[in-house]
């Protein structure tokens, strides 16, 4: 089985392809969470486990990675990812304004 780990900071829109951002800033996301990141993995049903590690060259901020089980390209699978953490976040924002309605 081959495996590929995908830190949060390859998602990040706010850091650039030199600071460590592997996909298009249009697919990619602002602060990305390692929570945000399991909940997408889950969703999509990929295969995964968490690693709670400093990306090396951005060790002093929160952050993690996820080894998951590589069934495509791991710039597709990183896409992919990105856009189910918006649509998990917006769906997020949905509830709390619907919240607050009531």
């Amino acid at each position: 089985m081959k495996e590929c780990v995908i830190w949060t900071v390859n998602l990040d829109s706010k850091k650039s392809r030199a600071e460590g951002r592997r996909i298009p800033k249009r697919f990619a996301i602002p602060n990305v969470k390692l929570n945000e990141l399991v909940e997408a993995c889950s969703e999509l049903g990929i295969r995964f486990r968490v690693e709670e590690k400093k990306y090396p060259k951005w060790w002093w901020e929160e952050g993690g990675r996820v080894v998951v089980e590589k069934t495509d390209t791991k710039t597709s699978i990183m896409i992919e990812l990105a856009k189910k953490i918006a649509e998990i976040r917006s769906r997020k924002r949905e509830q709390k304004q619907k919240k607050k309605k009531k």
